[in-house]
């Protein structure tokens, strides 16, 4: 790719050369919000660079400081509860460039001399142990709340979730809420630092946070400094605002559904579930049966048909859904849109459009490399409305043919106006919503006659998923705080309110002559798919009643910049030059760091350039063991197919051993040595995503080699893993392969999963040392007896030459057992892992334990080797035990943490014996 660059006073855009435009209005955007947005937290980042990413097709953005950059990702999402009525570039302008502005707040006190000691690594680290993940992403909602007119803030799916819990059942503990469970849906770390953040701007100031931080950012190092600085600003412990907040939000939220006299509905019956469960997208069958898509804490996502007999049929689980917010049937077929991916360039993938025949059970693809989303069926199923939105940033919507993907219109958008939810109501016409200038529109587009006619249109109203049946006209919107379902006469324009529930109505799907209408419907339980009969003339009148839209953030408005920040913007035209990616050199990280095994201490520099192309480290390193230190460089080139690999090391060695003085001679007194050896390793690495399906794919192919110098070894043996004086050169040679099955939240491992890895390793350049090493090693996966439960077996086979050295293994020895070379080695596992119960204990401040689990297991393997006689000469190994672990978090820290005790009984030796276990550390 070719990629061009604006530079500004605050930033440097770096974007595909098709993006001019995109880039010029990002520019003037990025301007306008540099010092609104730093205002609060009185922070002004030193410039940045933006990089606009248009070869994927996922919605999102980031920053970060490894190196310090932060990414735009153009592609629009179909998901209204989180774009709004917003443009995709300018909320993203204003919710990633407050993380920048909450970086550059932490560049104070110690933390700012952290930072220059150490680096951006040094202030990640602080930032991360010093400041809980729900103030970052709750203070970002609520900026692009406040500055534009359609934050998430003020979209009440958004909090639909918390409110449910709220008003349900007893509120979550704070830790709970903090740190999430694996009993309960615990609504995530936006929506629970929204809430705080924005009633704690709205009670001590605007300023509050402004003084936490700095006064956490001072001196971050000792426990709870971020909580000792909310109470000095606010005279309350972290719990006690949390418990303030969540009163004051269940108090209002009472009130408002205390207003409210539902509409009654019938839900359909589906299977017992015992956790949070979700059923959407209701479709209507030509048997009067359901179709909705599944999910949940137990739920992969999956297709079920429900009946109203309390039968629930599964179709099959999904692969990587593009999830629109809505779903399409017509007769007995389903199309929805999957991502698909790039084999080797992470940030390439696509939307493509699959298609399922309920009667005759096929799948299939109808596109394949799109960029293609909220697909349609039209009533006979022979044509399917998409969204596209090309590399170049236009909007589109497109007509295929259902039976071969082939293009059959386009409707012209001069405007370049965004569409989202497409539905048919007859085979050459159908309804989809428009957005332009953060007003919305549901439009009629007509095949036939080849033209576009505005039926509805509201101002900076979120509605969505339009849906038209004869001259009535169904959609959702968040107009009365709550989402509700809507209609309107076409005939007359008039408006009313067809669903008026406590906490959220979605998806329409009325019947054919419109007398019933499912949707779904929301509960502290989860969506799930409802019925009501529909009468216009019984419907309620919509008026200014209903028009409660959410305004949480009151105060935060004048507190901030006032309202809708980007109303207007600057048009200046930048100067565009030429972006050279030969710019590799950007040094982000610097000083100590020490690896997880705590042996080695290494002090240098870490490089990576902008569109991550190449990684360069270098620096000395000092082994403990060896007290011994040797310098180091590392390169990874990945701008072609096949990655680059180099490295370089000088060190200095030693060792200790015992000498026969005589071949019949007790050993001689311990012998010391050093020497110097250098090694330089080059390789080839080509690592592929081949995800496809419901099942996540991989494949590495690698090949490397190794040159070894030694000098200076002097004593007369050595160790059978250590080089003499000399050169030798070995090549390494890796496949390997996985697939696994996507997983649920409360699943312990993958239901079904297959790896496989070959490891081949020998001296072909000849030399002084002679060596080979040829390892294969499978795992499968497969379910328990009980729901989350797994089993593994492991098997792996390793032959080794037994030459005059011997390379490390990469098989999986026994556990209990130290390795031990042989000729030939043949492991075997059995594991069998199992949840014993998620508590969600609370230890003061210090702990919350979210889950205990268990996992038992055998392992086995027979070694043999040629003795000296020519005999072979056969050594078994077996043991038994367990991995008792736990799930937690340590000072309500964000990163889950798992540590447990294993236990070993040693077949062949009758020997029991404890070791600590470390699964996940969290860093």
């Amino acid at each position: 790719m070719k990629w061009s660059q604006i530079n500004t006073p605050h930033f440097r855009l770096i974007f595909p050369n098709e993006l001019g435009n995109t880039a010029q209005k990002t520019a003037n955007t990025l301007e306008t919000v540099y010092q609104p947005v730093g205002n609060t937290l009185k922070a002004y980042p030193k410039k940045i660079s933006v990089i606009l990413q248009n070869q994927t097709t996922v919605s999102n953005g980031f920053v970060t400081l490894l190196p310090r950059r932060t990414e735009f990702f153009i592609t629009p999402p179909q998901d209204y509860t989180l774009l709004g009525t917003n443009n995709w570039l300018n909320i993203l302008a204003v919710h990633e460039f407050r993380h920048v502005v909450q970086n550059q707040k932490a560049l104070t006190g110690w933390t700012k001399a952290f930072q220059r000691i150490f680096g951006n690594n040094g202030q990640s680290l602080i930032s991360f142990l010093a400041v809980p993940n729900w103030f970052w992403e709750g203070d970002a909602v609520g900026t692009e709340t406040v500055l534009t007119p359609s934050g998430r803030g003020r979209i009440p799916t958004f909090d639909m979730a918390y409110r449910a819990n709220l008003l349900s059942k007893e509120p979550y503990s704070y830790a709970k809420a903090a740190c999430g469970s694996f009993k309960d849906f615990v609504p995530n770390h936006y929506v629970n630092g929204y809430l705080l953040t924005t009633y704690t701007k709205t009670r001590f100031g605007a300023d509050a946070w402004e003084k936490i931080l700095q006064g956490t950012y001072q001196f971050p190092f000792y426990p709870f400094s971020f909580s000792n600085n909310i109470k000095k600003q606010t005279g309350l412990t972290t719990e006690k605002l949390y418990g303030e907040t969540i009163s004051y939000f269940k108090n209002t939220w009472q009130k408002e559904i205390d207003q409210i006299e539902e509409t009654a509905v019938n839900p359909l019956k589906t299977s017992e579930n015992k956790y949070f469960t979700n059923y959407q997208y209701p479709q209507i069958l030509p048997d009067g049966r359901i179709l909705a898509l599944k999910s949940g804490l137990s739920d992969i996502q999956q297709f079920v048909i429900l009946d109203k007999e309390q039968n629930e049929e599964k179709l099959f689980d999904l692969g990587i859904l593009n999830d629109a917010g809505m779903l399409s049937a017509a007769g007995t077929k389903i199309v929805w849109a999957e991502n698909t991916f790039d084999p080797r360039w992470a940030q390439r993938d696509y939307s493509v459009i699959r298609l399922y025949d309920i009667n005759t059970g096929i799948k299939r693809n109808i596109t394949s490399k799109t960029r293609l989303a909220s697909p349609a069926l039209s009533p006979d199923g022979s044509k399917i409305a998409a969204v596209e939105t090309s590399t170049g940033n236009r909007y589109s919507l497109v007509v295929l043919e259902c039976s071969s993907g082939k293009e059959l219109y386009r409707f012209s958008n001069p405007d370049n106006a965004f569409f989202l939810h497409p539905r048919w109501y007859n085979n050459e016409a159908f309804v989809a919503i428009t957005l332009k200038n953060n007003a919305k529109a549901i439009a009629d587009f007509n095949m036939e006659k080849g033209e576009e006619k505005e039926l509805y249109h509201v101002e900076n109203e979120n509605i969505a998923h339009p849906v038209r049946l004869g001259e009535y006209l169904f959609f959702n919107s968040g107009i009365s705080g709550i989402d509700n379902i809507f209609a309107v006469d076409l005939k007359t324009g008039e408006r009313k309110v067809v669903t008026n529930r406590k906490f959220g109505a979605f998806n329409p799907a009325p019947s054919a002559d419109a007398g019933m209408i499912y949707f779904n419907d929301f509960s502290a339980k989860g969506h799930r798919i409802v019925s009501m009969p529909f009468d216009w003339s019984k419907a309620l009148k919509f008026d200014s009643a209903f028009y409660r839209p959410t305004r949480y953030f009151g105060k935060m408005l004048l507190q901030e910049a006032g309202e809708n920040l980007l109303k207007t913007t600057p048009d200046s035209s930048f100067s565009i030059k030429k972006y050279r990616k030969s710019h590799i050199f950007n040094f982000y990280s610097w000083g100590i760091v020490t690896n997880s095994t705590g042996d080695n201490l290494n002090v240098g520099v870490s490089s990576q350039d902008l569109l991550s192309t190449t990684t360069l480290s270098a620096g000395y390193g000092y082994n403990s063991n060896e007290q011994r230190g040797q310098f180091y460089t590392n390169f990874s080139y990945q701008g072609w197919y096949p990655i680059l690999d180099f490295s370089y090391t000088n060190t200095a060695r030693s060792t200790e051993i015992y000498i026969d003085r005589d071949r019949n001679g007790p050993l001689d007194s311990l012998r010391k040595d050093s020497w110097n050896q250098q090694q330089l390793n080059f390789g080839l690495r080509l690592p592929l995503i081949l995800t496809h399906s419901k099942y996540l794919e991989s494949l590495t192919a690698s090949v490397n080699t190794s040159l070894v110098t030694v000098y200076g070894y002097d004593l007369p043996v050595r160790y059978i893993t250590e080089s003499f004086n000399g050169t030798f050169g070995s090549m390494i040679y890796n496949l390997g392969y996985a697939r696994q099955l996507k997983r649920a939240a409360r699943d312990i491992a993958p239901k079904w999963a297959q790896s496989l890895s070959i490891y081949f390793r020998n001296t072909p350049f000849g030399g002084n040392i002679s060596a080979s090493l040829f390892a294969i090693q499978g795992n499968l996966y497969f379910p328990g007896f009980a729901r989350h439960h797994s089993l593994r077996f492991r098997g792996s086979y390793q032959h080794q030459s037994q030459g005059n050295y011997r390379f490390g293994s990469p098989v999986t020895f026994p556990r209990g057992y130290g390795y031990t070379s042989f000729e030939d080695l043949s492991v075997g596992s059995i594991e069998y892992r199992m949840p014993l119960f998620d508590p969600d204990w609370e230890l003061g401040r210090l702990l919350f334990l979210k889950r205990l689990k268990v996992n038992l297991f055998t392992d086995f393997a027979q070694g043999q080797s040629t003795i000296a006689d020519g005999r072979t000469g056969t050594r078994n190994y077996q043991s038994f035990g367990f991995d008792l672990t736990s799930q937690f978090h340590f000072m309500r820290l964000s990163q889950q943490l798992e540590i447990g005790v294993r236990g070993i009984y040693k077949a062949s030796e009758q020997q029991f014996i404890f070791q600590p276990l470390v699964i996940d550390i969290g860093f």
